[in-house]
């Protein structure tokens, strides 16, 4: 979902869902694009700034890096 502060994680048997999780939700704003990198890490875009204008903020279209635990 485009207006979505939260990363979902859905764990499957196949084609059933047998699990849930909500990751980061509000931590970061909206979050877009989620992607695993060549390393396993998990690269996830956010996209706040939205046509306020001016200099971003330090908070605003940042690439996070999640690495797994």
């Amino acid at each position: 979902a485009l207006a979505g502060t939260h990363l979902h994680r859905v764990a499957l048997d196949g084609r059933r869902v047998v699990e849930q999780e909500r990751l980061l939700a509000g931590d970061y704003g909206r979050l877009r694009t989620a992607f695993t990198g060549p390393e396993g890490d998990l690269y996830v875009t956010t996209s706040n700034q939205d046509g306020r204008g001016g200099p971003p903020a330090p908070q605003d279209d940042r690439v996070l890096r999640l690495q797994p635990a």
